[in-house]
């Protein structure tokens, strides 16, 4: 799953339940860590929350995308 991909869920969805739920395999948790390890996301009384790094990372990643799609 690609990082931007799991940012957006992080972002709607911040419960690992819920995460579980949406996506299609199990190794987002794997992702997940490695975006934890980057400073973008960090877990917070059970919750998986962004940080002002991670919400950057994801405007810059969808203003790329308005950008590719005009």
């Amino acid at each position: 799953m690609a990082a931007a991909q799991l940012l957006c869920l992080v972002a709607k969805y911040p419960h690992p339940t819920a995460l579980a739920r949406r996506a299609r395999d199990r190794s987002f948790f794997v992702g997940l860590r490695h975006l934890e390890g980057e400073g973008l996301v960090y877990r917070r009384k059970g919750l998986y929350r962004l940080t002002a790094a991670g919400y950057d990372e994801l405007f810059a990643v969808d203003a790329v995308a308005r950008l590719l799609s005009l």
